[in-house]
């Protein structure tokens, strides 16, 4: 496991050196889901490694918090060259993968908080900032959901609008993990059910999406962010756990939900694998990389995180049979994906990988 940590610092450091975001390419907006998929491991599973974790989180939280430094100065850049409205915010669905950027600079608060809690107050800064922009991103999603509903344009809709959920509830974790006030109980409760609300809307367009949807079009028209339909209820069941904003009925349903959809849109990711293999070579059916693919990575860990912390005494013993299960794979199946996607990443921005596709093209 030592060896695993090392590897993850190296990542880290090569990350920031040979990131596009450093080399001036342009930023992707759901690049913030790079910082959830991280963040969100180093809160419930690295925690779990019986070993010292000292050196590595201060290179690692020094890393996260440069990537986020970066994404916010590629953003202001964007801005001040006239372009970001264009970039970001005019098209009716991937508009909403600006809630990356408030979920995961929630997620990077908690991170902080939790290996350096005398920054409390500079943490609770940025989190009041974040609020700000949680306003300003819902406000644009509600306009996008004025588009979509009334252009019909429900056929190009996937798991991204879910962000609008996620987003929300990131900040309801982080404000009651920053502070313990009774105000804060009527509040969480309030905005956990706004949340709900966006997440039944987009659960609705997903299903007008996916009755014209056709098993020839798995293999291409399956999106990866498409679980975080499963994502967005774990987050929702995390954020009433630490709030103690819902009734524990409430949330024991709310893991229910997000188990069995998790079931149903893995097995569906494992039956487009299946289906990617026969069609394509190895390499073009899983060896590409797509900043869209963090989004598993951070929905395994918001399903890892739930379970863990969900109190299931009283119910059926299959249930504490299943949490158990899920306990006791969930950090080798973790460590595993981010080591899949760390593969990917440095495959598709390493030099020698920008000279293949210049050859490419040339040839071409």
């Amino acid at each position: 496991m030592h060896r695993v940590i090392l590897g993850l610092c190296l990542f880290f450091v090569l990350l920031i050196v040979k990131s596009p975001m450093v080399r001036g390419s342009r930023i992707d907006a759901s690049y913030g889901a790079m910082i959830m998929a991280i963040g969100i491991f180093l809160i419930d599973a690295a925690p779990r490694f019986d070993i010292p974790f000292v050196f590595p989180a201060y290179l690692i939280d020094f890393s996260l918090f440069a990537i986020w430094l970066i994404l916010i100065f590629s953003f202001m850049r964007a801005a001040f060259k006239g372009v970001f409205r264009r970039r970001y915010l005019t098209h009716p669905v991937q508009s909403f993968a600006v809630g990356t950027w408030v979920a995961s600079t929630s997620i990077l608060c908690l991170v902080l908080y939790y290996h350096y809690p005398f920054f409390k107050n500079i943490i609770f800064t940025i989190a009041v900032l974040n609020t700000g922009l949680l306003v300003f991103y819902l406000s644009l999603c509600l306009k996008c959901y004025k588009v979509i509903f009334s252009a019909n344009y429900y056929e190009r809709v996937h798991g991204i609008v879910f962000l609008s959920t996620v987003s929300t509830q990131s900040l309801i974790i982080l404000f009651n993990t920053l502070f313990e006030h009774p105000i804060l109980l009527n509040m969480s409760r309030a905005a956990i059910l706004i949340g709900l609300i966006f997440y039944f809307v987009n659960f609705a367009l997903m299903i007008v999406r996916f009755k014209s949807f056709h098993s020839h079009q798995l293999s291409d028209g399956w999106k990866n962010t498409n679980c975080i339909v499963h994502g967005a209820m774990s987050i929702t069941g995390i954020a009433s756990i630490i709030s103690g904003a819902l009734p524990m009925k409430l949330i024991f349903f709310m893991w229910i939900w997000a188990a069995v959809l998790f079931v149903i849109i893995e097995g569906i990711e494992l039956r487009r694998l299946y289906v990617r293999l026969n069609k394509y070579s190895f390499n073009e059916a899983i060896g590409r990389y797509h900043v869209s693919q963090w989004a598993r990575n951070f929905t395994f860990g918001t399903f890892y995180f739930f379970t863990l912390n969900i109190n299931l005494s009283g119910h059926h013993p299959i249930f504490l049979h299943i949490q158990n299960i899920v306990i006791q794979s969930g950090i080798p199946v973790l460590v595993t994906l981010l080591a899949i996607e760390t593969i990917l990443f440095f495959k598709d921005t390493l030099p020698w990988q920008e000279s293949r596709k210049q050859i490419v093209q040339k040839r071409a």
